[in-house]
């Protein structure tokens, strides 16, 4: 693989990372206006489960960035213009950029159904029955 071909693949894992990031922002912050304003018990077990899929999935994504930062400076640092990547390197990369389109897959299955429930507990905060995985 060509080393700029590859420093550009980062970036668009890095991009992707960042994105995720983002909108779970926002889902976070629908969450704590619906906090400020709801007190139901079943809400609060259900708002508490929907924060702590949060921070680990923002955990994974420090983890994995730091990870693939690593990797990246190992790539960008050889000497050469156009490099190619040995087998072990391939499938490290490989490996994170499944890792990441697992991420996209997982959260936008997961930022649909929270942002479904967060609508209806808007309008509704007694219709908060399940907890979106």
């Amino acid at each position: 693989m060509n080393k700029e071909i590859l420093i550009q693949e980062f970036d668009s894992l890095m991009k992707v990372l960042d994105h995720i990031q983002e909108e779970q922002s926002i889902v976070k912050r629908k969450l704590n206006v619906l906090l400020e304003s709801t007190v139901m018990l079943d809400f609060l077990v259900w708002a508490e489960e929907l924060l702590q899929q949060i921070l680990n999935r923002e955990t994974a994504i420090v983890l994995l960035r730091k990870d693939i930062i690593v990797f990246k400076k190992s790539v960008t640092t050889k000497k050469t213009i156009a490099i190619y990547v040995g087998l072990t390197q391939n499938k490290l990369f490989k490996k994170f950029k499944e890792q990441v389109l697992y991420l996209e897959n997982e959260f936008s299955d997961w930022k649909l159904e929270a942002d479904e429930k967060l609508e209806g507990a808007k309008m509704n905060p007694s219709n908060v029955i399940s907890i979106p995985e």
